[in-house]
């Protein structure tokens, strides 16, 4: 599994758990966890991209 995929996976755990919980506080801490693995995933991606590109530029 890639690390951006991992990074997509956590969060989608996590926003599944806090569909589950009652307590408030819990479903918002777990939301804000969902929300940085999924700007993880983003960074990460977005990393790739910017060196295909210079790689391709090399080239």
């Amino acid at each position: 599994m890639s690390d951006t995929a991992h990074y997509r996976f956590q969060s989608d755990q996590a926003k599944r758990l806090a569909r589950q919980v009652t307590d408030a506080t819990v479903r918002e801490k777990l939301l804000e966890m969902a929300e940085e693995y999924g700007r993880y995933a983003d960074l990460i991606e977005a990393r790739s991209a910017e060196r295909g590109a210079a790689e391709a530029a090399a080239h």
